[in-house]
């Protein structure tokens, strides 16, 4: 029974991704276990009668029990990233072989108690070559082996302290989330989630509800844009309520979530967020006060909250009823009923009322099965409605990743092929163009690459558009249908009265496009050298200001900015071309809305091109009039690039720049953290200033200023809040690396695309490789050295795949019953007691389990998960066993322990 006890204390830490945190603690629990096995099988052996074939395991249902156990450890160790790096590294020689005896013993008795549980293992043992045998190696690797063993030591030596959840650590995390494009994925945030909270999740839900808010309001102190506002305001009023539904449904969470709203809004200040009777004598707060009031109405619509609790939620009677939630396949069938439906629900995306996750949804499924039917006149309309509404796009990405988005729309445009009978080609433009122009929308807002986009071959139409559909091309390299095209469009353009069926019936939208720059290229030429008067220019490009084919006008006015940047002689004709392209004299109703999404998508690159050009030439008067008209559009672009005012404050601290104010700004937050007035605001923060450290002064440089500042505050007495903020920086999200991190939890089939790539050195990166450095930083700077080994552990544990959502090791835990009394055993069928396991629903969770290891190791392996990360030292096995048992001493004749919410407080 003390065995079966402690097991459980293992498992149900193993399930919260609470160990093994460190590559140590994997050594000891594999050492462990082996340890466990080999002596329940020489207990077996000894208590067998060899003529008889009975006695030992097939006597003692505790025995099997304890002795099932111990190979679901296993098998769920072996599926952890530490048990991973354990058995897929060089090291660890001596435990590999031991680990391969346990094994050779175990399996044939395994035969008798579970063959499920049998062929897991001998696939394990199979995979890593764990028989028991040694491998050979040369000298020089044995030697290798015993050349560190002081750095070791030290790095086993380093103590960890207690793990602080401060208030700043979910605050740093949502500002990352938020303030670029949105970088929100359900499982990467559960993750995230699990381990740092590990299993405590009222803890969980009351403090992101508080972060959230924290980060409303700390956003309007900073006066931030109505932009970044609205993104923090439909985080906490439409994602964070489907996003705790979606955590109830997979009951990891109680359906009525009132106790924990009700603890979080009591943490508000009231100064900050007054009640509506308050609120007209604060004008300041009165959009906070909205807030709280429409995130309570959204959690009652996603049925988180009883209607009869609202009143006491808001602490007083809300002043209208709450809105009946969205469901996703009733507004499926709406729109596919009705098309001009989902025009109208696009335009409630940007509402706070706790519906858009079902209309994301509903619209996400539309726009692919029209894809799949290649129905796209309907499909136009809702790319037109997208494209003009930039916040709807940062609501979408709350809830779905751009490449779920937009990979439908690539490949149909990959795909258009035109056909003749098809009618008339105008309409066709006008189609492809509108879908086109929201994957423009899409890729310059939020600076995506091909990957996010979902693009998988090179030859794709969009990724040669992206790449090169602003460079011209000589005529020369032209092929012999590329200049019979490039001279019917100009024919077209300046020489015929109109665009003619002909023309484009014999150039396809995706010709065409590729043709626009050569296009200008040429026709400006010509107006420079004399040849066409600018007039005829100007009435000829006006043409493309047409709905079907102002999408081009993307590439032509990125060519066009290029060339007037490198002309060296006085740019006037194109500036003359630009200007009536920008301002135009006249535009119809219909192309209004499409030509300010065109310049939304170039402007800061002409503003850019444009001053520079004004700089070279003072005395021109003919820039000004532009760049007043592109003004307008400047802040279009959501990529978490700082103003040029808060970049100068930075760069200009006085204590030594950007570095030292990020280092100030941590201070603040340290402060901020460990303050017990949990009314106490929130201090001015944007995670901009990160990004704008690691973009322009490199990730190792900010990670050297982060890990002074954590030695700085450790030797104040601050370094448990410091490290878990140090933490916090390092794990956040970053735009670059987010596919990567998503990967993780939705792996691409690579043997269809290539896997997602990160362009830049994170964080994340240069810990690891620093802590490589760990044994000679040990010899000169010790306390540096400690920090750097928290810091790795404590990041490696937040960033771990959590087994919380998936893995059913937690179901095999609630299927035991331990009884306290003399006859008490784990509750698992044995075979001569009960049903088959093979038949049971026990049995079942444990298959399911076994499975998940099982890929979870596999999926560890091809990702070479644990290279570059160095050794650590074994722990003490019996230091290990002592604390085990000691533990399972303590809860003796507790009837409480048989309790997992009882005991849940106690890992």
């Amino acid at each position: 029974m003390t065995d079966g006890r402690v097991m459980q204390d293992v498992m149900l830490s193993m399930s919260a991704g609470n160990i093994p945190a460190t590559m140590a603690e994997a050594i000891g629990i594999f050492s462990a276990t082996v340890d466990w096995i080999q002596a329940v099988v020489a207990w077996h052996n000894s208590h067998m009668d060899a003529g008889q074939q009975t006695g030992g395991l097939m006597s003692s249902p505790d025995a099997a029990s304890v002795f099932e156990t111990l190979g679901i450890i296993l098998t769920a160790l072996s599926g952890n990233v530490k048990g991973l790096e354990v058995l897929s590294g060089d090291s660890h020689a001596a435990l590999k072989i031991k680990l391969g005896q346990a094994l050779s013993a175990y399996l044939p008795l395994c035969a008798e108690v579970s063959l499920g549980l049998r062929d897991r293992l001998a696939s394990l043992q199979k995979a890593f070559n764990l028989y028991g045998e040694p491998n050979s190696k040369g000298l020089d690797m044995s030697m290798m082996d015993s050349v560190n063993v002081n750095a070791l030591q030290f790095e086993a030596s380093v103590m960890d302290g207690p793990v602080v959840n401060s208030r700043a650590g979910l605050y740093i995390y949502i500002n990352a989330m938020l303030v670029a494009r949105p970088l929100v994925d359900d499982n990467v945030l559960l993750s995230y989630l699990a381990n740092r909270y590990a299993g405590h999740y009222d803890a969980l839900i009351e403090e992101i509800i508080t972060a959230s808010f924290d980060v409303l309001s700390n956003a309007m102190y900073r006066n931030e844009s109505h932009r970044t506002m609205f993104v923090f305001r439909s985080w906490l009023v439409n994602k964070l309520p489907s996003f705790f539904a979606a955590m109830s449904a997979t009951s990891l969470v109680p359906s009525n979530m009132s106790p924990y709203i009700n603890n979080a809004l009591s943490r508000l200040n009231p100064k900050i967020y007054p009640s509506f009777s308050q609120m007209f004598s604060m004008q300041g707060n009165a959009v906070l006060s909205d807030v709280r009031q429409e995130f309570v109405f959204a959690c009652a619509s996603h049925r988180l909250v009883p209607e009869h609790d609202i009143e006491r939620l808001l602490g007083e009677p809300p002043m209208q009823a709450p809105r009946v939630g969205y469901i996703k396949d009733d507004l499926v069938t709406q729109i596919n009923s009705h098309h001009e439906r989902a025009e109208q629900l696009i335009g409630e995306i940007e509402s706070t009322e706790g519906n858009a996750g079902a209309i994301v949804g509903a619209i996400t499924e539309v726009m692919h099965n029209l894809c799949s039917q290649k129905e796209t006149m309907t499909l136009k309309n809702i790319c037109n409605s997208l494209s003009r509404r930039p916040q709807a796009l940062d609501v979408i990405l709350l809830f779905r990743s751009p490449k779920q988005m937009l990979q439908p729309l690539c490949e149909l445009l990959d795909s258009w092929h035109w056909d003749e009978d098809q009618g008339e080609s105008q309409p066709v433009y006008d189609e492809f163009g509108s879908i086109l122009l929201l994957v423009l929308t899409f890729n310059y807002r939020y600076n995506l690459h091909p990957h996010d986009l979902g693009i998988v071959g090179s030859d794709s139409f969009v990724l040669r558009l992206l790449e090169r559909g602003s460079c011209s091309q000589k005529l020369e390299d032209l092929s012999d249908k590329q200049n019979k095209n490039l001279g019917a469009w100009i024919g077209a353009l300046f020489i015929a009265e109109g665009i003619s069926e002909e023309t484009m019936s014999a150039c396809s939208p995706q010709e065409f496009y590729l043709l626009v720059s050569t296009l200008f290229d040429q026709s400006l030429t010509a107006c420079e050298a004399g040849k066409v008067e600018f007039d005829t220019l100007k009435g000829g490009f006006e043409y493309l200001l047409e709905p079907f084919l102002l999408p081009s006008l993307v590439v032509a006015l990125t060519w066009l900015g290029n060339h007037i940047w490198e002309t060296e002689s006085e740019p006037t004709i194109p500036i003359k071309a630009l200007q009536s392209l920008v301002n135009p004299s006249s535009i119809s109703g219909e192309a209004r809305e499409i030509h300010r999404t065109v310049l939304n998508i170039t402007a800061r690159s002409l503003e850019s091109q444009l001053k520079d050009v004004r700089a070279r030439h003072p005395s021109r008067a003919d820039i000004k009039p532009i760049l007043d008209a592109l003004e307008p559009c400047l802040s279009f672009q959501r990529t978490g690039t700082s103003h040029r005012s808060e970049l100068e404050t930075w760069t200009t601290h006085p204590g030594g720049g950007l570095l030292d104010s990020i280092r100030n700004t941590f201070q603040s937050l340290v402060f901020w953290g460990s303050s017990p007035d949990v009314t106490m605001e929130p201090p001015s923060y944007t995670h901009r200033q990160l990004l704008s450290g690691i973009r322009i002064l490199g990730a190792p440089r900010v990670l050297h200023a982060l890990l002074d500042e954590i030695k700085l505050q450790t030797e104040t007495g601050n370094g448990d809040i410091a490290l878990e903020i140090g933490a916090v920086i390092v794990c956040a999200p970053l735009p670059e690396s987010f596919a990567v991190e998503q990967n993780s939890f939705h792996p691409v089939d690579t043997s269809k695309e290539p896997a997602p790539r990160c362009p830049i050195l994170t964080l994340r990166d240069v810990l690891f490789l620093a802590h490589d450095s760990v044994p000679k930083l040990s010899e000169k700077e010790p306390l540096r050295a400690e920090v750097l080994v928290r810091l790795f552990r404590r990041v490696n544990t937040l960033m771990a795949p959590s087994q919380t959502p998936n893995l059913d090791v937690t179901n095999i835990i609630h299927n035991m019953s331990l009884p306290v009394g003399d006859h008490a055993r784990m509750d698992l069928d044995l075979p001569g007691d009960g049903p088959d396991p093979g038949d049971n629903e026990d049995s079942d969770h444990l298959n399911r389990m076994l499975d998940n290891a099982a890929a979870a190791a596999a999926a560890g392996l091809d990702s070479g998960v644990g290279q570059g990360m160095g050794s650590q030292l074994d722990t003490s096995i019996d230091d290990m066993l002592n604390a085990a048992v000691g533990e399972a001493d303590m809860t003796v004749g507790n009837p409480e322990f048989y309790d997992l919410d009882s005991m849940e407080g106690m890992f």
